[in-house]
């Protein structure tokens, strides 16, 4: 809670400093490529640096509980280490590349048109990244397993729920419905 409190503080704060109040064009920009990897001044990509913390921590933290409600839970740890492998790509591009390359200017900025920027911005430089194939595999991936849980979690609830005056359906009735629309059952014995 602590690092979501100070994260969303500071961006407010970052956004009071900007020129708009536009929700499309508020930047919390990272450092100047002269400040390096030292730290920054606030108004000079220090908030991004703070963030950036903020952000890590809170993502270690969500992962942690997720490792705790399991282990109340009795289940496999599967959720936690997918979140996991999110946390780690996030972690790459805002501290392991601009480590690498000598200065957290290389970061993303946080903002909505400012990240999609930096995203056109550097796969151009880079040979335009959207077509690399390792790139296409693991967004269509990415969507996949976030589709799959989407589809299990509306169909079960949507059992489990029935209106009223009708009986709660049978994991038989998931199945069979999936099975017959797209030849794989996504139900709760998929």
């Amino acid at each position: 809670i602590f690092f979501t409190f100070l994260g969303v503080a500071m961006i407010m704060y970052g956004a009071a400093l900007g020129p708009t109040w536009n929700i499309w064009l508020i930047s919390i920009n990272p450092p100047p490529p002269e400040y390096g990897l030292a730290f920054a001044p606030l108004k000079e990509g220090g908030i991004w640096q703070i963030v950036t913390v903020c952000a890590l921590g809170a993502f270690g933290s969500w992962a942690l509980r997720e490792v705790e409600i399991c282990r109340k839970l009795g289940i496999g740890y599967h959720v936690p280490f997918a979140f996991s492998i999110a946390i780690f790509a996030y972690f790459t591009l805002v501290v392991i590349r601009p480590v690498l390359m000598g200065s957290w200017s290389y970061g993303f900025p946080y903002g909505i048109m400012s990240h999609l920027d930096w995203v056109s911005n550097t796969g151009y430089q880079y040979g335009n990244f959207h077509y690399n194939p390792a790139h296409m595999i693991a967004i269509t991936f990415f969507f996949t397993t976030v589709l799959a849980p989407g589809l299990h979690g509306g169909l079960v609830l949507s059992a489990a729920n029935p209106p009223k005056g009708q009986v709660m359906k049978t994991a038989e009735h998931e199945n069979t419905y999936f099975r017959d629309l797209i030849g794989y059952s996504i139900g709760t014995l998929g």
